[in-house]
């Protein structure tokens, strides 16, 4: 069974509460992010994504520059460890309608997963699906793709 930490990013790109939605968005754009964990003193506080500032702040006619990413992030966010399942996250992303999704330790953040994570995740375990799928039918019908002329296997 899979786990989250085998595909959660390790690199985490933070904000600090107190810090304006402007600085926040310039960190996100510069890093090539969607959202960054809101922390304080190594605790995760909170999340902050694209789609907190455009429905929370723009859409609101906020000012980004005298917001605070505290004002607007998702307080208390959901959160799971290393070693949850991967099926479970999706599960959790898409029933709370989430696109990012925090792994913490004891409270401090150890990674982020997003949906593009874990629909990267499934494509490729589809495709790897399909491969062996294919290959198999090739063997079930005496046809070794890769025995071929000039290969190994001496025919």
């Amino acid at each position: 069974m899979a786990t989250i930490g085998s595909l959660m990013s390790t690199e985490i790109i933070t904000a600090q509460p107190g810090e304006t939605i402007s600085h926040a968005a310039y960190v996100m754009t510069t890093n090539g992010v969607g959202a960054v964990l809101v922390v304080e003193d190594e605790k995760l506080v909170g999340v902050l994504s694209e789609r907190d500032i455009l429905t929370r702040l723009v859409g609101e006619g906020g000012d980004v520059l005298q917001t605070r990413v505290d004002d607007i992030a998702s307080a208390e966010p959901i959160t799971v460890s290393r070693d949850t399942p991967v099926r479970e996250c999706s599960q959790l992303m898409r029933d709370k309608q989430i696109r990012h999704l925090a792994v913490v330790e004891e409270g401090r953040p150890v990674g982020i997963v997003s949906a593009r994570d874990l629909f990267g995740f499934v494509a490729a375990s589809l495709e790897r699906t399909v491969d062996e799928k294919q290959y198999a039918d090739a063997l079930a019908s005496n046809d070794d793709p890769y025995d071929h002329p000039g290969g190994s296997y001496g025919r």
